[in-house]
């Protein structure tokens, strides 16, 4: 270290090329780097998907979930397993553990589930992967007074351009349902002509094909041999023959059925303003940029709009308005904040030194923008946040390092050799406090759930900018100060400079200096104060009067309002209530829109659809409508606000078994309690007695579970007649199955469309009980016979869908705050300690166990409880061995409760609730103050090595760390000032994180400069304390100090030396 610092001082041009190569590589590499709204994440689940067409929810759990969840158990690597069964699917989540292997894992399910041989016959393949990173960049509506048809290929055409381009890759068109062949044939004409559905089947498969015949030679050329027989349009398949009779009479298809194209007959459909819609849903992959895709698709919009009249495309839930405001906020702060850096150097340093210390700034940046495009980071929220958090504590290591070299140079050294024994003199202090505040923000790094998966960018950024920042200051910061003007002993000092250097002087010898000799002469009072703070501070927490809750609320540009009505329930009385509710909001923003001085709508569009919603059901009695709002940064409302207006004006709604207004939330809901058991009727009885309860709570609302009553079935069982002609249960129900839902006869593929064929009877002839009843049973030997001669039934109600977690039945309760701004842990804390004891009293087998946002904390927490402890431990270990003293090290390191004493003060300064982005704060702000306490500490054992006494050392410490200490602060906390104090709604969910940082170390600074010297003599009295009962001898306070005691260590091994 010694020669490289010594030959980059003496040949300036190395320092200066370095300089200039990283920064042009620099621009280079941020040129090259993407845009996102928030991290990319590695998947860590697997997905099983399984496709049953006609199957219920009990047959797909016992036919396909169970085999499989069976075949999963006790998997390596396998988190836990969870699964849901519905009507004609039946979907399998398997998470894995932290740390495994997701290629290694989903290759491993694939062949257990490979090895599963008794799936029924009817259920299709499954579909096993891995969830990729995908997220939304925004939607497209296409809405008119046209068809489903023509609206179909306008749309398609919309995706075929949008694919074009190169910045996009995924398109998905919703509202859509497929389209198919349907061949619906009556039962009066199946018994005239004495036809099956299984004839009927064969002789479509048979005609509509296309397919060789081999081929012969002649003796000029080869020729092949085939039929072309396959047509692709319903009207084209009714001259199929499916029968040819003895008399030369043919039966053709439309003699027994009509046929027509068709959409698949399951409730898909889509409106905006009340208009046919379709919706073109545009995502991000890991490789796209997400600004890129929007402004494609803006100009696509744009384009459309100006060549179509009768059909409109507009932009739904862009989100990069958000992104876009959120990156200029954050770099308008970053600017802003990074000028008052500038002005903050400028008062404590002269012009000079101040600028090539700031010149650390975007150097630093400059090498980080390198190593996050290698390392293929993305510009988004949190690592910007990373950028700004950073801004202030880049220029710590070249104040100090330029401070000492301005020591040196003031004692009458050259600038060549002050610039080298100021650099190696704190090479030590500055690499080990450097390094301490990597160790707590690599911590980051093993944080599990979402936030750890968002946060390892942050803390990338960090320490990319830190070990830049800390290369600036050893090899190019020292050259520029030796061969500029920076380092000038004959300069005069006048104007603003004398000013500031007079009030400088004020501040340290009229101010500080009497402080100081206060604190120290009161040396256990001033550290007694502090601590009685700390329990002040953890009796407010207590006591709830500064707030605490897991992730702070984000506001949202979309309201969405879903319902559930009774299993079996119409298409038309879903739609019926939606567009009910659809006028309500529309008269609750007139109403909001008068309250407004501008004037504005705050609901620009409302989006209604019809066939699923966001709890993850589907059919015709679910539903969901999506207001898209005003602008948030216009608007000065916020969504949940509007959204309970809509539930007050819509009212009680008797007809809904469920309806929820406004977000989930990041993290899912507030509460979702799952409950799991093997006794399905216990399990309803504690989500009765759970929802009960939870109604009671004024603080919660939208109460949901999984577990809805699903439609009525009707369950077959045969008569003794049916044995005795030689039927079982599957010959008849197959037959009852192709007449009511129908059977598969082909898949034709027309264009980009599979089209299915499907024959079933008509509309009239599958709409009653008298239809099943009447429908003739074909045996073996071809008689008919009634249904109802045969079998009977019963009808009951199933259910529409069954969860399992980890092979046990889940049912799952879920509620959201009417206040998102109310602390969230009291109400936890209630339900965990009062209501589910005692509902657990009540029923037997059930366990309770927290799911959403809850689960999300507590694996966060747990991972914290490992990685920052260990973390603090390598912190430890490193101060330990840089002062050689093990009672230094606990001195500094018991001044961090102190520290974020004055972070949680400052949530209560600017009424913010204490949430996982204020810890993550905090624990950099641990960094922070060992970081400057090592450098102080230092100080004093230099003093005490030099011969002063350990009063005076300590007094002569502080006054010679005043100026660096307040420097450090002031760039720190000026660069976050402006993010504190911004009023966009974009930077509120960032404030607390800059308010840990800023407070505590504006707080810090107070421990630093005051605590600090207190605490360094009461440790000095304890040793000498220890000394005197081990030894019998009253010793100095000089030579009880690991400073003292190595220099006199060091004489004796040399006269030890010398006598040898």
């Amino acid at each position: 270290m010694n020669k490289i610092i010594s030959f980059l001082v003496r040949y300036p041009i190395w320092p200066t090329v370095l300089l200039f190569s990283i920064m042009i590589f620099g621009l280079i590499a941020f040129g090259q780097i993407r845009y996102s709204f928030f991290p990319e994440i590695k998947p860590d689940t697997i997905s099983v998907q399984v496709i049953y067409p006609g199957a219920s929810p009990d047959e797909v759990a016992e036919g396909v979930v169970l085999k499989i969840e069976e075949q999963l158990d006790g998997l390596d690597g396998v988190e836990r397993v969870t699964s849901v069964s519905k009507e004609n699917f039946g979907s399998v989540t398997v998470e894995i553990k932290y740390g495994a292997d997701i290629d290694k894992v989903t290759n491993d399910v694939k062949n257990a589930i490979d090895a599963i041989s008794s799936f029924p016959i009817g259920a299709e393949k499954p579909l096993i992967f891995a969830q990729k990173f995908r997220s939304r960049s925004l939607s497209v509506v296409l809405s008119g007074d046209t068809d489903l048809y023509n609206l179909k290929y306008i749309a398609e055409e919309f995706r075929d351009n949008l694919l074009e381009s190169p910045e996009i890759t995924q398109v998905s068109i919703s509202g859509l349902p497929d389209l198919e062949f349907s061949i619906e044939v009556s039962e009066t004409d199946m018994r005239r002509y004495q036809l099956t559905f299984d004839e009927i089947s064969a002789a479509v498969n048979n005609a509509n094909i296309n397919i060789s015949g081999g081929k012969f030679d002649t003796d000029n050329e080869e020729i092949l041999i085939r039929t072309w027989g396959r047509e692709y349009h319903a009207g084209q398949l009714q001259d199929i023959v499916v029968r040819g009779n003895p008399d030369g009479t043919v039966v053709r298809l439309r003699d027994v059925a009509k046929v027509s194209e068709k959409w698949e007959d399951i409730p898909d459909k889509t409106y905006f303003n009340n208009r046919t819609a379709l919706v073109l849903n545009i995502d991000q992959t890991e490789q796209e940029d997400i600004l890129g895709i929007a402004d494609v698709a803006r100009a696509e919009v744009d384009n459309f709009n100006a060549t179509h009249g009768n059909v409109k495309a507009e932009v739904l839930d862009d989100r990069t308005i958000p992104l876009r405001q959120r990156i200029e906020l954050l770099v308008k702060n970053g600017i802003f904040g990074l000028i008052l850096v500038m002005i903050a150097l400028g008062i404590f340093l002269n012009l000079r030194m101040s600028f090539w210390v700031a010149v650390s700034i975007p150097f630093s940046f400059a090498g980080m923008f390198i190593i996050a495009t290698a390392m293929g980071i993305t510009i988004n929220v949190i690592s910007l946040f990373g950028m700004i958090i950073v801004v202030g504590i880049l220029v710590d290591d070249g104040i100090v390092v330029g401070e000492n070299i301005y020591v040196h140079y003031e004692k009458g050294k050259n600038a060549l050799r002050a610039a080298i024994d100021g650099t190696l003199e704190m090479t030590t202090p500055v690499i080990t406090s450097v390094m301490t505040t990597i160790v707590v923000f690599a911590a980051f790094f093993f944080i599990q759930g979402i936030m750890g998966k968002f946060m390892w960018q942050m803390a990338l950024v960090v320490i990319a900018s830190l070990l830049v920042s800390l290369f600036e200051a050893f090899f190019i910061l020292p050259s520029h100060l030796a061969h500029s003007k920076a380092l000038n002993r004959g300069q005069k000092v006048s104007g603003v400079r004398a000013k500031i250097e007079k009030g400088i002087d004020y501040l340290t010898n009229k101010i500080y200096a009497p402080t100081l000799r206060t604190a120290l002469q009161y040396k256990w009072i001033t550290v007694v104060l502090p601590v009685a703070m700390v329990m002040l501070t953890i009796g407010l927490l207590g006591g709830r009067f500064i707030g605490t809750t897991f992730f702070p609320y984000v506001d949202s540009d979309t309201i969405p309002i879903n319902v559930t009505l009774v299993a079996g329930r119409q298409e038309a009385d879903t739609d019926s209530l939606l567009a009910r509710i659809e006028r309500v909001c529309w008269q609750v923003n007139e109403e909001m829109k008068s309250e407004r001085p501008d004037g504005q709508d705050v609901i620009l569009g409302i989006k209604r659809e019809i066939g699923a919603n966001d709890f993850g059901e589907t059919g015709s009695h679910t539903g969901n409508l999506t207001c898209q709002l005003l602008d948030g940064e216009v608007r000065n409302t916020e969504s949940y606000v509007i959204a309970n207006r809509i539930r007050e004006a819509v009212g009680r709604v008797p007809e809904a078994e469920e309806i929820t207004f406004g977000d989930r939330g990041r993290f899912g809901k507030a509460v979702s309690i799952s409950l799991l058991g093997n006794d399905h009727e216990q399990l309803l009885k504690a989500r009765d007695l759970l929802k009960a309860e939870l109604q009671n709570f004024s603080s919660l609302k939208d109460i949901t579970d999984t577990d809805e009553e699903g439609r009525r079935e009707v369950n077959i069982t045969l008569k003794p007649r049916a044995f005795a002609l030689g039927l079982d249960l599957g010959d008849i129900v197959g037959q009852v199955r192709q007449g009511f839902f129908g059977k598969e006869i082909q898949r034709i593929q027309r264009g980009r469309d599979e089209i299915r064929v499907w024959v079933r009877y008509r509309p009239e002839d599958r709409s009653s009980l008298s239809n099943l009843d009447n429908m003739r049973i074909r045996t073996p030997n071809g008689a008919e016979y009634p249904f109802s001669e045969l079998a009977e039934y019963t009808i009951a109600r199933g259910v529409t869908s069954i969860s399992h977690l980890d092979r046990k039945r889940e049912i799952r309760v879920e509620a959201n705050q009417t206040n998102v701004n109310e602390d969230l842990p009291p109400i936890l804390a209630e339900i965990n300690e009062d209501v589910l004891p005692r509902i657990m009293g009540l029923v037997d087998g059930v366990r309770a166990s927290f799911e959403g946002q809850s689960r999300e904390e507590g694996k966060m927490q747990k991972s914290m409880m490992i990685a920052f402890p260990t973390a603090l431990l390598i912190m430890l270990i490193m101060v330990i061995l840089v002062f050689r003293s093990l009672a230094q090290a606990l001195m500094i390191f018991s001044l961090i409760p102190i520290g974020i004493l004055g972070a949680i003060w400052g949530h209560g300064i600017h009424g913010f609730q204490v949430n996982i982005l204020s810890a993550i704060g905090m624990i950099a702000l641990s960094g922070i103050i060992v970081n400057d306490s090592i450098v102080f500490v230092d100080q004093i054992n230099r003093k005490l090595r030099e011969g002063s006494k350990v009063v005076d050392a300590v007094y002569q410490a502080g006054l010679a760390r005043l100026r660096p200490i307040l420097l450090t602060t002031l760039t720190t906390a000026f660069g976050l000032a402006p993010l504190i104090l911004e009023t966009s709604r974009q930077a509120q969910f960032l404030i607390p994180m800059a308010v840990s940082v800023a407070y505590g170390l504006i707080f810090g600074t107070f421990i630093l400069l005051v605590i600090l010297p207190a605490s360094f003599l009461i440790f000095n009295s304890i040793r000498m304390k220890f000394k005197a009962l081990i030894t019998g001898r009253i010793a100095s306070p000089e030579e009880v100090e690991p400073a003292i005691k190595e220099i006199e260590f060091l004489k004796n091994k040399e006269l030890l030396v010398e006598k040898t």
